[in-house]
């Protein structure tokens, strides 16, 4: 009976957590979606707007006061993930206050940026021309490479145990994570 018991809650916990997302690194976009890194740079006018952008992280440079992560803009998922299925949607740099540490970082990770477009910058991309908008976000996400060693492990994870007390106690459970 009890064996059935442990069996019947395992199963509810495990089909009431397939519906659950992983809140502590959900970042939901904020602004015009459609305001891309791209259109900001062409219209040099938005200054000022919230908004959501990621992408893959080209390059780190620390400053004196801050820290700047060129990045190449990709479309977003509803909890702000850079998909690397999509196409470019033209580069920004995050500027970061402080220091942050470049050797910690690796061109390609995955990053998103929530903050207000400070302006845009005059810069090259090799030899071309390109025009950068400048987006101010004190604490970007990157992401954890999925696959990656030390990555993002398949989800659900779950767990069984048994466990036995003195005075007789003794019992089991199952155990969830998402």
């Amino acid at each position: 009976m009890r064996t059935s018991v442990l069996i019947a809650c395992g199963s509810l916990i495990l089909l009431m957590g397939g519906c659950a997302t992983d809140t502590a690194t959900c970042r939901r976009p904020v602004g015009d979606r459609s305001l891309t890194p791209a259109v900001a740079a062409a219209s040099g006018e938005r200054a000022g707007e919230r908004v959501t952008w990621g992408g893959t992280l080209v390059e780190v440079r620390n400053l004196e006061s801050e820290t700047e992560l060129e990045v190449v803009g990709m479309p977003l998922d509803a909890c702000g993930r850079p998909q690397r299925s999509g196409a470019p949607v033209g580069r920004f740099i995050i500027v970061r206050p402080g220091y942050l540490e470049a050797a910690d970082l690796n061109p390609g990770a995955l990053v998103t940026a929530t903050g207000e477009i400070v302006g845009t910058r005059e810069g090259r991309i090799g030899e071309a021309f390109y025009r950068f908008p400048l987006l101010r976000d004190p604490a970007p996400v990157i992401w954890r490479d999925q696959g990656a060693a030390g990555g993002w492990q398949t989800r659900p994870m779950i767990s069984i145990g048994v466990g036995a007390g003195s005075g007789g106690w003794r019992g089991g459970g199952v155990g969830v994570s998402f």
